[in-house]
């Protein structure tokens, strides 16, 4: 019966997100209003650049996700080593990013960031096949590939979509960036849930984890041959950026079409450190989850059937996560198009802070679902703690790169993406290493974690809510002002 709980899960979930999905095709078929003939052409040339970007990130993403419920197991259960030496080999993958990051980020932006793309596959398919092995310096050499390659991945394509994105001018069309990183998150989770069922079949009918990282490689190549025939190069560009004002800001916060002219900041912005921290924080704690979920369930599934050595499915139990995550990312994107639906002053102010509350509230439920995971004492209360989890780490997402996507200069995006993240690296090898846990000390490493959450919310809403009420309320009253000395001339005049 344990076992059935994540294929039930599996079974619940899919319907529900194949419902979100259908409903909002059927409105988007059935909708009334027509765009006008200009913002037609550049609707169809945005569903052109949607479909060459996602077929390579997707297949990239299929190559990560693949592989990745698997590794702990992989190396836990399947080669037999012991937690702390796991933990190592995940230490390796971290540092290697953290160190790599600037490097990796400055090359991507001089060179190009599609070079840089084609290298990640590269990299990441060395990193795959390295698994095979059973000699520790090579597996370790193979994790430092794999963290180089993870930097990669967090940063260059990214980089390169938002580049080619606004050197088409696509924010003249109907589909603003902002969607672009729902459709990102909601696709990728989507990927996801087919790679874990897919996984789940390869490890059955093969018998070894080390199978799924070899198609994984296979993908990677798929996903070289198609930036080649697609493609274009791009770089960063000396734009002579300058951050905005507060004022400013919102006024390109108010509507998602304007996103893309306000990716003004730099290392100087303090936004841009806030956010770094807040990550930090929050994808901390996501990466020391990733570490120890599978043991969590899966010693859970012993205590509760002892004698029982059946393994847990890992790639079902991912699948039910990405499908939660799909959920959390449509979330994000039904209430941030509610909000900035409405045009009146008051909601307008309201639509440039509420994704900043939005990503606060997601903080918190995430500390709180820590919380739950850390005193649960079933398997069905951990695993429902956890799909929680995974429902905020999916408004997380795109709600963290629509911030991003705010303060960051083109000419050193892939740069700054990369240096933002070189606190999360050092953080999440740390708390590995330290926390290279056994089933007891889960409970005190998940309750310290939800400590990390509330923090990103307090810097978040410090950092950029409050700053924006400020400015928003300020630049009402000055509107109100304006509009009233405009009334009042105009009936001098009358007179």
């Amino acid at each position: 019966m344990a076992l059935n709980i994540y294929w039930t899960g599996l079974l619940i979930l899919l319907p529900i997100v194949a419902l979100f999905i259908s409903h909002k095709l059927i409105l988007r078929l059935i909708r009334v209003k027509k765009p006008k003939k200009e913002v037609v052409s550049q609707n169809v040339e945005a569903k052109k650049f949607r479909r060459i970007f996602l077929r390579v990130y997707l297949v990239v993403m299929g190559s990560e996700w693949l592989q990745s419920p698997y590794l702990y197991s992989l190396f836990r259960d399947e080669k037999g080593f012991d937690e702390r030496t796991v933990a190592i080999l995940y230490v390796a993958t971290y540092l290697s990013a953290a160190v790599s990051a600037f490097l990796t980020g400055y090359m991507a932006d001089k060179l190009g960031r599609r070079t840089a793309c084609l290298i990640f596959c590269g990299i990441h398919s060395l990193a795959s096949i390295s698994v095979k092995s059973n000699d520790i310096r090579i597996l370790i050499a193979g994790r430092i590939l794999a963290g180089i390659g993870l930097n990669l991945l967090w940063t260059v394509f990214e980089s390169w979509m938002i580049t080619e994105y606004k050197s088409r001018k696509l924010d003249q069309s109907s589909f603003p960036l902002s969607a672009m990183f729902s459709t990102m998150t909601k696709y990728s989770c989507m990927t996801a849930i087919i790679a874990g069922v897919i996984g789940y079949c390869i490890v059955l009918v093969l018998g070894s984890k080390t199978d799924t990282f070899i198609v994984s490689a296979v993908l990677d190549v798929c996903a070289v041959l198609l930036m080649l025939w697609t493609w274009n190069e791009n770089k960063g560009t000396n734009s002579g950026d300058s951050i905005p004002s507060e004022e400013e800001g919102l006024k390109n916060d108010t509507t998602d079409d304007t996103i893309s002219k306000r990716t003004t900041g730099n290392l100087k912005d303090a936004r841009v450190w806030v956010l770094s921290f807040a990550s930090c924080c929050f994808e901390g704690a996501i990466f020391i989850f990733t570490f120890s979920w599978p043991g969590t369930l899966q010693a859970a599934h012993e205590k509760a059937y002892p004698g029982n050595s059946n393994v847990i499915p890992y790639g079902v139990i991912l699948a039910t996560f990405m499908a939660t995550m799909v959920l959390g990312t449509m979330i994000f994107g039904f209430l941030t198009r509610k909000v900035k639906s409405d045009t009146s002053e008051e909601v307008t102010v309201l639509g440039a802070i509420f994704p900043t509350l939005l990503l606060g509230t997601t903080f918190f439920v995430g500390a709180l679902s820590f919380f739950v995971a850390a005193f649960s004492k079933t398997e069905f209360h951990s695993y429902l703690a956890f799909l929680l989890l995974e429902l905020c780490n999916g408004v997380y997402i795109p709600s963290m790169a629509y911030h991003r996507g705010l303060v960051v200069s083109d000419s050193r995006r892939a740069m700054t993406y990369g240096l933002m993240n070189i606190p999360l690296f050092i953080f999440v090898a740390i708390a590995i290493y330290a926390t290279s846990s056994s089933g007891e000390q889960r409970q005190t490493l998940f309750a310290s974690s939800a400590v990390l959450p509330l923090i990103a919310a307090l810097a978040v809403v410090l950092g950029f809510g409050l700053p924006n009420i400020r400015s928003g309320f300020s630049q009402v009253k000055t509107d109100e002002a304006e509009s009233t000395e405009k009334d009042v001339l105009e009936v001098e005049d009358t007179k």
